[in-house]
């Protein structure tokens, strides 16, 4: 998976969010629209789709939440 994103909200935020510090989700806005590349066989299907993800940063990693558009 590859994707483009655009993270945004206030600077103190985003300095938190790059010190990995806990934030609420919905103090910024993080949308992103990943592309797959998989070999053919059983996820060969997610090669032919749209996509387009929300995201939010933990504090051990990043969390995504990824849907197909139809």
């Amino acid at each position: 998976m590859s994707y483009q994103a655009v993270r945004a909200g206030s600077a103190a935020i985003l300095e938190k969010l790059d010190k990995g510090e806990p934030v609420d989700p919905t103090s910024y806005y993080f949308r992103m629209n990943p592309t797959f590349e998989t070999q053919t066989g059983k996820y060969d299907w997610m090669n032919r789709i749209i996509a387009v993800g929300t995201g939010h940063r933990l504090a051990e990693s990043p969390l995504y939440s990824i849907f197909e558009v139809l």
